[in-house]
């Protein structure tokens, strides 16, 4: 029997937005159980509510919640520590990533279950500076992806959506705190691209567009995802 998923979504005050993501992510597929802990960085109480009551009106299944202004970097460790208590994999989902498709995680999952290798499957968007090599499991081929970007400031790492096992934050820590959300995401990416080959590492879906199948809403028009 796989594993629970837990999908942790970092939300904060973007209501319009936190709710279309939820309402897309009901088209996540799993083989095993799939779950939800919401990280809300300190909202006021009709943002809480609104994200309560679309969960519920979606069937989710909803583990934890914790609701304080702890900053980017601290709210995700929050998180992080209390689904580390309930499951090895964490789906993260950022309030303003609305998944296009149906996507079925299993495959992924049993990536990271099988392979210590690996502890990060990126799924957002992928930067085309971004380099890596063919990497296969189970029929499926993926791009593990360089340490080394081919353009330096092009982060390898991203808080883009991805299915990550704790093996990553075992070996390349917790995210740094008190820092703005962009450069929490540089400071932890320069993190992995100077670790050492023996950590775990990033694949990419190799049969997935570059674009992935989440879309950040405000840069790609509302009529390609799945909700209006």
């Amino acid at each position: 029997m796989l594993p629970a998923i837990v999908i942790v979504l970092l939300t904060y005050q973007r209501t319009d937005y936190a709710l279309r993501t939820i309402a897309a992510a009901a088209h996540l597929n799993y083989a095993g159980p799939l779950c939800w802990y919401v990280a809300d960085d300190g909202s006021d109480a009709a943002h809480v509510a609104a994200v309560q009551e679309t969960l519920r009106e979606h069937g989710a299944s909803v583990v934890g919640m914790h609701c304080a202004r702890r900053g980017y970097g601290g709210n995700a460790n929050a998180a992080w520590a209390a689904c580390d208590a309930i499951t090895p994999l964490t789906f993260w989902l950022e309030d303003d990533w609305a998944l296009r498709a149906p996507l079925d995680l299993t495959p992924y999952a049993r990536v990271l279950l099988a392979r210590s290798e690996i502890g990060m499957v990126r799924l957002g968007v992928l930067n085309l500076d971004v380099r890596g090599r063919t990497w296969g499991h189970d029929g499926r081929v993926y791009w593990l992806l360089d340490r080394e970007p081919h353009h330096e400031g092009t982060p390898v790492f991203t808080g883009h959506p991805s299915l990550r096992h704790v093996r990553y934050r075992h070996a390349h820590g917790w995210y740094p705190e008190q820092l703005s959300p962009g450069e929490t995401e540089l400071h932890y990416a320069y993190r992995f691209r100077v670790s050492s080959h023996d950590t775990p590492g990033i694949v990419w879906p190799a049969d997935l567009p570059a674009t992935g199948v989440f879309g950040h809403i405000g840069t790609i028009k509302t009529e390609t995802l799945i909700v209006p």
